[in-house]
């Protein structure tokens, strides 16, 4: 008889083939992406990055870290990114109206881009916030799970993401995003949202500075603060 597979033999399995598929399928969308965020660039126009809730992280891969280029302006405040008080920053992502708080003072328009990150892509803060780049003639790059965000329900009177991107990244992950199921526990464990994501993200970024090299133009790009040097 085989020896049962262990869960983390089960999530390696899922996670590597996941990464594979992601980075295949969306090989075109990353290529758009790509030259759009060149021609920002090369424009000297803007880049900015939103997200709420865990999508949160996938900002951070894109601000002040090692191997990203210095150019992503994140649209964020710290109501959005407290952690002294989580379950209120969780509910503004529902809160119908509050993209102002974050674009209020934002001077964007046609020629910038911005990154729209969120699993669901229905939620009212995401999908305003959005409207709102779009009102304004900022491209709109929206990072989702097309499998999630076709299951659920637009938030009442909006649309969902995905209608309003002008490119879509797809992360593949399933309803709910987290992908096993654990004898004993309720819930599934082990999301697949911000690995993937930031897979897709880094590809696109890698993508975008063989472009701005191609061009003659060298991008600024951070290095990691802690490699020891005096």
């Amino acid at each position: 008889m085989a020896p049962q597979q262990t869960v983390r033999e089960a999530w390696r399995r899922h996670i590597t083939g996941l990464l594979d598929q992601a980075l295949e399928q969306n090989d075109a969308a990353i290529d758009g992406v790509a030259a759009a965020i060149t021609t920002t660039i090369l424009a000297g126009r803007h880049v900015y990055a939103f997200g709420a809730g865990h999508s949160l992280a996938l900002v951070s891969e894109m601000h002040r870290r090692a191997g990203g280029m210095k150019v992503v302006r994140p649209l964020w405040n710290d109501e959005l990114t407290s952690r002294t008080d989580e379950e209120a920053a969780g509910k503004l992502e529902n809160r119908a109206g509050y993209y102002k708080e974050l674009t209020g003072g934002v001077d964007w328009g046609p020629g910038d881009l911005c990154w729209v990150i969120s699993n669901s892509g229905r939620n009212a803060l995401v999908v305003e916030l959005a409207q709102e780049a779009r009102r304004h003639g900022v491209t709109v790059v929206g990072l989702v799970s097309a499998a999630h965000s076709a299951t659920v329900a637009a938030a009442p009177g909006l649309p969902k993401l995905p209608e309003i991107a002008d490119y879509v990244l797809d992360n593949g992950g399933c309803f709910g995003d987290a992908a096993l199921d654990i004898d004993g526990i309720a819930e599934r464990m082990a999301p697949t949202s911000t690995i993937v994501g930031a897979a897709l993200i880094h590809a696109v970024w890698a993508e975008v500075g063989e472009r701005l090299v191609a061009r003659g133009h060298v991008p600024e790009v951070w290095g990691s603060a802690n490699r020891g040097q005096a």
